[in-house]
């Protein structure tokens, strides 16, 4: 799969990108994975609270949401989400 920066939207560095510099420094070794998203206020023991999402494995959102590598055994039905450029939604 072809690097693609749309999967930084949404991250707190994707300022970086273009618009404070020329690049973010973690773009050059970013790779794409598959991460469970938790929105920042959301029990992560309630249903449905973890959503499976393709991003880079550097991308952060502090205060909007967390990446977790793997669903914790605790996640109760998990909702599962189109591989999409979609991890600022």
């Amino acid at each position: 799969m072809k690097k693609d920066k749309s999967f930084c939207s949404g991250c707190r560095d994707n300022f970086y990108n273009g618009q404070g510099a020329s690049e973010c420094w973690s773009y050059r070794s970013a790779k794409t994975a598959t991460r469970y998203r938790i929105n920042w206020w959301t029990a992560p023991t309630e249903p449905g609270a973890f959503t499976k999402v393709k991003t880079f494995t550097c991308h952060k959102a502090p205060g909007k949401y967390a990446h977790y590598d793997e669903l914790p055994s605790f996640a109760i039905n998990p909702r599962n989400m189109k591989e999409e450029n979609s991890v600022s939604k």
